[in-house]
């Protein structure tokens, strides 16, 4: 296949492989060893070293001319590593909060404007909500998603309602100044409530993770079949997702100022 070949798939693969490349030699290489190592020509090696230069993923060192590894990779390494992180010190966690509710619990962060559901665990009873991990819901309506929300500028969040937002129940705000309102809520008492807003008669809580520089990163609720919001089960179980999320943030760095 010639090397002018436009294929984005192609383009990434040849991308990786020099990444790699840089990777393996462990110190900075030129374009000529690169060109060489990979069999392409200098033209397509330099224009593939050039967009990476321009997001980070490689740098030019100034004297030599030579290539190494960006830091933009470094971010991405870091957060992946505090996704596992997070995943990790939450799963007892989470089976704590199911084993003294019998209702579902969720770890989630936000994604494009959706909630990504990155871990969940459920009871063993016959009748409770199943999440699955990867499964992606709207944010506007759901607790977890009015967690991530209300930590976003208000601009952001409602561009994210604009782009997302459709009635789901009767419940469903339809406004962003009824959306506004909630979120402010939220931020007020530290957690965030669903009431069938997302599904008739589904409602759940859910409390802000924090990281250790005061970011609302991840978002740890229960969702299930509540009576009522304002019963003592749900009050009992609100209280037990906040205490919980409040240690997981510790656990991430997270101290209350």
């Amino acid at each position: 296949m010639s090397e002018r070949d436009d294929n984005p798939v192609r383009s990434i693969q040849k991308a990786a492989q020099i990444l790699d490349l840089i990777a393996e030699a462990k110190r900075p290489l030129s374009l000529t060893e690169i060109a060489e190592a990979t069999g392409r020509a200098k033209s397509t090696v330099y224009g593939l070293l050039s967009s990476m230069r321009s997001v980070g993923f490689v740098e030019q060192n100034a004297e030599t001319g030579r290539y190494e590894l960006g830091v933009r990779l470094f971010e991405y390494g870091s957060a992946v590593q505090s996704t596992k992180n997070i995943l990790e010190l939450s799963r007892e966690p989470m089976r704590a909060l199911v084993t003294q509710t019998n209702e579902s619990a969720a770890l989630s962060m936000l994604d494009r404007g959706e909630v990504l559901i990155l871990g969940h665990a459920e009871p063993d009873s016959s009748f409770h909500i199943v999440s699955e991990t990867g499964r992606h819901l709207p944010s506007f309506c759901t607790a977890q998603g009015k967690v991530l929300l209300a930590d976003l500028p208000t601009a952001s969040a409602r561009r994210i309602f604009e782009t997302h937002a459709q009635a789901y129940t009767p419940h469903t705000a339809t406004s962003f100044d009824t959306l506004e309102a909630e979120l402010k809520s939220v931020r007020e008492r530290g957690y965030a409530i669903e009431n069938g807003e997302f599904r008739v008669g589904i409602r759940g809580v859910a409390a802000p993770v924090y990281t250790h520089s005061g970011t609302v990163q991840y978002a740890l609720g229960l969702i299930g079949m509540f009576r009522r919001i304002d019963s003592d089960e749900f009050r009992a179980a609100t209280a037990l997702v906040v205490k919980t999320a409040k240690a997981l943030s510790e656990a991430l760095g997270w101290r209350m100022k």
